[in-house]
């Protein structure tokens, strides 16, 4: 599956794959923008099939309806809408374009990377674990970025060997789709990849 999000500030690429042998995707992903801000989310429901594909799903409906809102609410309701399921981790961002301010909070094992024209890259942290419902504590981070800067945000079923220079190297967000593709044939679990570029 794949799905491009676009307007004059931002140019995200989505590009997801289910296990081999399994006819629902245990990740789910959310890509929109809007006059004011992109909003991305990756959620990676625990094991696959249906069961992590439920638990994925609901943090993606959930955060669709709440989208406008800001990211430390968005990961409250990601968390609250886990009761009773599998569980899942997840991580999400919101891009302010008016501002240039990018704002980030994550659990368990998604993967973001930001790397600005400058030659800056960052790594926000994510908190470890997974939600599962539980009360726990969150992390919200927010840093500035450059316009043009790049970023990759994916589940832990796309192994990257060299993440820095795929963004660095590669000029355009077909470019770095491109040189995904080879990551993208085991199919040993779900895969959920977004490339993108904000203007």
């Amino acid at each position: 599956m794949i799905q491009i999000e676009e307007n004059n500030r931002v140019y995200a690429y989505a590009y997801q794959m289910q296990k081999e042998g399994k006819t629902l995707c245990g990740d789910s992903f959310l890509i929109k923008a809007t006059e004011d801000y992109f909003i991305c989310a990756v959620a990676d429901g625990l094991g696959s099939g249906e069961r992590a594909y439920e638990s994925s799903s609901a943090i993606k409906e959930v955060i669709e309806e709440f989208h406008a809102e800001d990211i430390g609410l968005l990961i409250e309701k990601s968390n609250e809408v886990l009761k009773n399921k599998r569980g899942a981790t997840v991580a999400i961002f919101k891009a302010y374009f008016k501002q240039n301010q990018l704002t980030f909070s994550s659990v368990g094992n998604i993967r973001f990377v930001l790397y600005s024209p400058s030659g800056t890259f960052v790594y926000p942290l994510p908190v470890l674990g997974y939600m599962s419902g539980k009360p726990q504590k969150f992390r919200v981070q927010s840093f500035p970025y450059d316009t043009g800067a790049k970023f990759i945000i994916h589940s832990d079923g796309l192994n990257i060997p060299a993440v820095k220079s795929l963004l660095k190297d590669n000029r355009t967000i077909e470019d770095i789709s491109n040189q995904l593709e080879p990551y993208t044939k085991s199919r040993q679990d779900d895969l959920t990849y977004v490339v993108g570029q904000l203007f």
